[in-house]
């Protein structure tokens, strides 16, 4: 599929919210000037749980939004206890609407997008690098600093697991706990420079994907393992995708956000080891001098 046909075919925004009054506005305002060359957007906001203005919020953007529309299910805690288990009942709630209700019939395309505040670096061009190449089913995000999304992230090599359950097990066998989480989680957040050549996954979201509706076949969010335990919903709906042989990618020229709450303290692991190498070349002999390269040692090992 051509960016042309992208631009002229139905085209779903989908997203979930929770709290998001705030902020709801200008996400909605930044997608739709990253996607106003779609000549026929329509959007769906699934909102639960929230204990703040979002729901009034979404109704002002019903009146002044075209094709905006929102379904709220009011408080489901109670019934679903499970956070990720919440998640997969809001997101199986657009799948069932773009699947049944008559105004996505023609639907070509769903963009699944987090509400949150995260999509800052979001842009046209950006979304349209998407459409450089037509070998994809999926196509997700990637970020100008570390990847952040290992929750959602399934590769053979550099993430063939749950990273948490990686550092759960790490834990459990001795490892002290900074050691586990840099080995378990921050060692895979990588950065991925924008040309750099598409990485095939198992599955990957990242905060912003686009699906072709043509290859979702019947697939639903599920949201806690076989054994109950809380399992990222992207995973299982993606591995349904990939038993249909549909292919998911990380598109590293999709560029949708910069250093997130996820990355952001590794931003200081850098600066301290380059602090430490100055100071060495230095070889600083004075007392405060020892006491500065001492400190920053001292930092440097507990990151």
């Amino acid at each position: 599929m051509s960016l042309s046909h992208f631009q002229q075919s139905p085209v779903l925004v989908a997203g979930l919210a929770r709290n998001c009054g705030p902020r709801i506005r200008q996400d909605i305002s930044r997608l739709h000037q990253s996607l106003s060359d779609c000549q026929n957007l329509s959007w769906l906001v699934i909102e639960s749980d929230s204990s703040d203005d979002t729901v009034l919020q979404l109704e002002q953007l019903s009146q002044d939004v075209p094709g905006f529309r929102f379904i709220s299910l009011g408080q489901l805690r109670s019934q679903i206890p499970l956070r990720t288990a919440r998640i997969a009942h809001c997101r199986n709630t657009y799948l069932h609407e773009l699947r049944s209700n008559p105004i996505y019939q023609n639907l070509s395309y769903l963009i699944v997008s987090d509400l949150d505040g995260l999509n800052t670096e979001l842009s046209a061009s950006s979304i349209e690098s998407c459409f450089l190449r037509d070998d994809w089913d999926v196509c997700t995000a990637n970020q100008r600093g570390p990847y952040y999304d290992l929750f959602a992230l399934r590769h053979p090599v550099w993430s063939p697991g749950n990273c948490w359950d990686q550092f759960a097990f790490l834990l459990d066998h001795g490892v002290p706990h900074e050691l586990a989480l840099r080995g378990a989680v921050h060692s895979k957040m990588i950065t991925i420079p924008p040309d750099e050549n598409w990485i095939e996954v198992d599955s990957a979201f990242g905060g912003f994907a686009i699906y072709k509706v043509s290859s979702l076949g019947t697939a639903t969010y599920h949201g806690l393992s076989a054994t109950g335990s809380e399992l990222c919903e992207h995973v299982p709906f993606h591995a349904q995708l990939k038993e249909a042989n549909r292919r998911i990618f990380i598109n590293p020229r999709l560029i949708n956000t910069d250093w997130t709450e996820h990355t952001r303290h590794l931003q200081f692991l850098p600066t301290l080891k380059r602090r430490c190498k100055l100071l060495t070349k230095s070889a600083i002999t004075n007392t405060l001098g020892q006491q500065t390269f001492n400190w920053l040692k001292s930092k440097l090992a507990s990151h």
